[in-house]
């Protein structure tokens, strides 16, 4: 982890903090570190968790596919992260890799007769980060901070 966070309440600080250890022990292929980091995360506030990670989701997303994500996109997205934390991560699932994408993208079935998990779907989404911030060779700090800014403002801004 190379920031720290400072700047935000201790709430998003330690939020940060955690998703920040995830995808560098993600990026260094560490399945102990991302472990710790991801039961750090099941203390933090699950619905802002998801907002978040669904906007650094789809941030990445848009730099990666600046002209859109069409289906065939998306499978070279989870092909990619595949290869990535396979030798790596045992648990990895490709339900809960396509559910963390979904999710990202809003597409989500309300029906959907399959109980989700919602730390499989978070883990899996914090390697679809990892993945495409390789893919980019970019820093998740700028990204983070801007998701965070943004759920900031979108929690601060009144509601007619």
């Amino acid at each position: 982890m190379t920031a720290d966070y400072r700047s935000w309440s201790e709430p998003a600080r330690t939020m940060a903090r955690a998703v920040d250890a995830a995808v560098a022990a993600a990026r260094g292929s560490d399945a102990a570190g991302f472990i710790e980091a991801i039961t750090d995360l099941n203390r933090v506030d699950r619905e802002q968790l998801a907002v978040l990670l669904g906007a650094v989701t789809r941030d990445l997303l848009e730099r990666t596919h600046p002209d859109g994500l069409d289906s065939e996109d998306a499978e070279l997205v989870l092909q990619s992260c595949i290869r990535s934390a396979a030798a790596w991560y045992e648990p990895l699932d490709s339900d809960s890799l396509i559910r963390a994408l979904t999710g990202a993208l809003g597409i989500v079935d309300p029906d959907e007769a399959v109980p989700v998990d919602g730390r499989a779907v978070v883990a899996h989404g914090l390697l679809l980060i990892a993945d495409q911030l390789t893919t980019l060779t970019q820093q998740l700090t700028p990204v983070l901070d801007a998701a965070l800014r943004e759920l900031m403002r979108a929690q601060t801004v009144e509601m007619p």
